[in-house]
């Protein structure tokens, strides 16, 4: 059984990934040394290359022991041997406030990337097995963890697999005596010291008398099948991202957007944009619960401010839900809010916000005659300020407004290809800040005839059909948003 599902996992992944290069993992424990020598098994006879790595986290006494056990091992073999040092990780978890577990795997997995980086056909696989699942899942609830943290390990992050995920530490040590494999035991793992070993010899014992034969496998099943499940919340949380904004020192999104969004998503959401934003710590489920309500409803606009630790901060604004450090907060609180100008005929109009003033009039010149159908449109001014409309496709009344989640438009000169209005902003290295306030001149069936000094609509160019003709000035005001950089 343990080789059959090792086998199919290694296979799957493969083949997923496209690789023809296993890396084990290998810290000389049972664990450890079972997967090793499933994976000789597995190589034998396939055109696979197979690598053993190690790190020294240099925490205990027999370390050195232990990275001599694994090298000779690997020597023995005839298998590649990448060996690593860590050092000084008790002094530097009570400097940096993080725990000396959360430290030392965060070094053995940056140690573990960079091999995956200098490898780039190999994959890397870790002797995590079904009793660690139960564990994690455990642990997890007791700390009151959203879905993501009562599914336990995932089986795969990118091209690190975890092939021992359905199998339970007894099975493993029945394959170790089975196959007589030397291994180091750990004295650590006897120490009640710790949460996750008073699970393991005190709270597991209890579970398997409970629960009988296969409640570890039924346990970590479970994590494995939820992990599946929330595959789909992340694929409705993908559709949202695209309404990410990415800033310096933070990451921001339509309030709207996230207030349309189900309620059920919202937490999941957020823990992406804490994750993205830089976070080490996973923010436990009811602490996301209490962020997406301070989203609102749809309409309300309360601002609120919730701490996060190590530097960021979560802030609602009218317009944005901002994950970010303080310099980025202080910048988009000069964010311009929504506005809207109706133009019921042409005129003259004041922009809010001393954004400045536009002006619409009829043109009327015998130069429409004589524009060819090839033409785009006429520079008459040279200035983005002062544009040529075909006044045959304008319905009043016009809008003149600030951008909308979802906001397209046909930027003149891509042969009528739709855009969103999104990445025209960040083609053209528009701040979140100078986004809010760009003025969007919009016909009366929605369609943005001009982003105001920026870009006409094509449906709107002037051509050798144009019956009709309108001007169209911008007179920027002493705004901070309109400094537009150099492009």
């Amino acid at each position: 059984m343990v080789r059959r599902t090792v086998f199919e996992f290694f296979s799957r992944f493969l083949s997923e990934t496209g690789t023809d290069e296993i890396w084990i993992a290998c810290s000389g424990g049972l664990d450890s040394m079972a997967l090793l020598h499933l994976a000789q098994e597995f190589v034998i006879s396939r055109r696979i290359s197979l690598g053993v790595i190690h790190l020294n986290h240099n925490l205990r006494p027999e370390a050195a022991a232990d990275e001599w056990f694994v090298a000779d091992c690997a020597f023995k073999a005839g298998l590649p041997l990448v060996l690593g040092q860590a050092r000084d990780l008790r002094s530097k978890a009570a400097d940096s406030g993080h725990s000396l577990e959360t430290l030392a795997r965060n070094y053995r997995y940056a140690f573990f990337k960079r091999l995956l980086k200098l490898r780039q056909q190999a994959v890397l696989m870790t002797a995590h097995n079904a009793s660690d699942q139960v564990e994690t899942i455990l642990m997890n609830l007791m700390r009151g963890s959203g879905l993501r943290g009562i599914k336990g390990i995932p089986a795969r992050r990118g091209r690190i697999g975890r092939p021992l995920l359905e199998v339970t530490r007894s099975h493993l040590a029945e394959y170790v005596r089975e196959n007589r494999i030397s291994f180091r035991e750990d004295p650590s793992n006897l120490s009640l010291e710790f949460s996750r070993n008073r699970i393991r010899h005190e709270l597991l014992p209890v579970i398997r008398n409970l629960g009988g034969d296969g409640v570890e496998e039924r346990i970590a099943g479970a994590g494995l099948r939820l992990a599946a499940d929330l595959k789909i919340i992340d694929c409705r949380i993908d559709d949202l991202w695209r309404e990410i904004e990415y800033l310096d020192n933070g990451i921001a999104i339509s309030r709207r957007s996230l207030q349309e969004s189900e309620m059920e998503l919202r937490p999941h959401f957020i823990a992406r944009m804490i994750r993205r934003a830089g976070a080490v710590k996973q923010v436990s489920a009811p602490i996301l619960n209490k962020l997406s309500e301070l989203v609102g409803e749809n309409g309300k606009q309360q601002l609120s401010h919730y701490d996060l630790g190590a530097g960021l901060v979560f802030k609602t604004f009218a317009e944005f839900v901002v994950v970010g450090r303080e310099e980025c907060l202080r910048k988009l609180a000069l964010a311009v809010p929504e506005y809207q100008i109706v133009l019921s005929d042409y005129g003259f109009f004041h922009l809010p916000n001393g954004l400045g003033d536009l002006e619409l009039q009829p043109f009327k010149s015998s130069a429409v005659k004589i524009f060819s159908k090839d033409d785009c449109n006429p520079d008459l001014s040279g200035s983005k300020c002062r544009e040529f409309i075909t006044a045959d496709r304008l319905e009043f009344p016009l809008v003149l407004r600030n951008r909308r989640p979802g906001d397209r438009f046909q930027p003149l000169g891509l042969d009528g290809k739709s855009c969103k209005l999104k990445k025209f902003f960040h083609a053209r290295s528009l701040s979140l800040y100078q986004r809010s306030a760009k003025p969007l001149l919009c016909n009366g069936d929605g369609a943005i005839i001009w982003v105001v000094g920026e870009r006409l609509d094509h449906r709107f160019k002037v051509d050798s059909q144009s019956q009709s003709l309108a001007a169209l000035s911008f007179f920027p005001g002493e705004s901070r948003f309109l400094q537009l950089p150099e492009v």
